[in-house]
């Protein structure tokens, strides 16, 4: 594959990620991309060339995804590994502990929870449940663990949810130092008042993090939700192996 080659890859999967959550104009995909107007108008009109996207006309034309796409995200997500292993194992952890569990994975500048266990049937999400990545344990323990990732996240102004959310890059940063010493991250009211949960980082292939599994409650302190992190971490560390295995 060529250096181009590479580069449009890499930029369709980017422009995939922003169009799934809403229709989107050149203009909003280019700043996204951080790339000229006419290289993101010349990547999407191929795109609705290939099937991936459709193009609504109109004063300012907008991008979609096809059916295509959708239908193969659906069935990624639903037969892959992770999310059947997830999905069993949050439940699970749920019914234990009485408080909420969710799988996060990275998302462009954000983090979508594929899989929620609140213990009211409610169990998975699939590509709509998303969350500015600073604003949520899950999120910021990803963050902290993949550093490519992180770069990208931090190269554009963080989201400020509640008046503690985290949406200043040096603050930031030194909470993820400090999850990358302790091995999980916190969140305290930093995506809605009263919520608080707890992140534990999920391995693939070369140890390589790939998901965060996070507890949260609206009712407990931080304190009491440290109290269950021991049980958070067990049920990780079995995602972990069933993945490797």
């Amino acid at each position: 594959m060529s250096a181009t080659e590479a580069f449009f890859a890499s930029r369709s999967m980017q422009a995939l990620e922003i169009l799934a959550f809403g229709p989107a104009t050149v203009t909003q995909v280019a700043d996204e991309l951080q790339v000229h107007t006419r290289t993101a108008r010349r990547l999407l009109n191929r795109m609705v060339h290939d099937g991936w996207l459709t193009r609504h006309d109109g004063a300012r034309p907008t991008y979609t995804p096809t059916l295509r796409i959708i239908a193969l995200a659906a069935q990624l997500t639903q037969r892959t590994p992770l999310v059947e292993h997830a999905l069993e194992l949050a439940i699970d952890l749920q019914a234990r502990t009485g408080d909420a569990v969710h799988l996060a994975i990275p998302s462009y500048r954000s983090a979508l929870r594929l899989v929620r266990a609140t213990g009211t049937g409610d169990h998975v999400r699939a590509l709509r449940d998303l969350a500015p990545a600073n604003a949520i344990a899950a999120g910021k323990l990803l963050l902290a663990f993949r550093a490519p990732w992180r770069e990208v996240v931090l190269s554009a102004p963080l989201a400020t949810i509640t008046e503690r959310t985290l949406a200043e890059p040096e603050v930031l940063r030194a909470d993820l130092d400090r999850t990358l010493e302790r091995g999980f991250a916190l969140e305290n009211e930093e995506f809605r008042a009263g919520l608080r949960a707890l992140a534990v980082p999920i391995r693939g292939e070369g140890d390589e993090v790939v998901a965060a599994l996070a507890l949260s409650s609206p009712d407990r302190s931080l304190a009491e939700l440290l109290e269950r992190g021991g049980e958070l971490a067990a049920t990780g560390a079995e995602l972990s192996a069933r993945l490797a295995a």
